[in-house]
């Protein structure tokens, strides 16, 4: 008895790849899902003039407003998590939390812990300096790192 052809072996062997196969890139944390389903989660420390937290948890400012057109355009719910910068970049690093805006420093002890949007695109006036601003995102999370700095680019003219 005779094996199968080699493009048959071959054909079989590119089903089995693919099959096991998820879309790429993806989560491996499911965050995308989470984000469509229940709500997208994002903390938020007071930075004026870029993060303002109010007394009763209400969040503004450029970088907030940036984060709810991210939220609207991809129809997902938006909880903000107000509180401590640390606290709130270790909810991010076990990925309890979408993104993380505000109190971010350059020299920050996190930056090889988490992962960091592209550059955005603001000032906090409009004829103010623009100085090199950027959302923290969870580790390990490709499809929304990706999402989000897609977005980015498409819509808030990042690089």
């Amino acid at each position: 008895m005779r094996g199968l052809p080699a493009s048959a072996a071959l054909a079989l062997f590119a089903l089995a790849v693919t099959t096991g196969c998820g879309p790429y890139p993806r989560d491996s944390d499911d965050l995308s899902e989470l984000a469509a389903k229940d709500a997208m989660r994002v903390g938020a420390s007071d930075d004026p003039p870029w993060v303002r937290v109010a007394p009763d948890g209400s969040v503004s400012g450029p970088e907030a407003e940036l984060v709810q057109r991210f939220a609207k355009a991809h129809g997902y719910r938006l909880e903000w998590k107000p509180g401590g910068h640390d606290a709130l970049m270790l909810d991010l690093e076990r990925a309890r939390l979408h993104a993380v805006i505000g109190g971010h420093d350059p020299d920050s002890p996190w930056k090889p812990e988490v992962g960091w949007s592209r550059p955005l695109g603001l000032r906090a006036s409009p004829d103010g300096p623009m100085p090199e601003r950027r959302i923290a995102l969870p580790p390990g999370q490709s499809a929304w790192h990706y999402a989000f700095d897609q977005y980015l680019v498409d819509h808030e003219g990042a690089q």
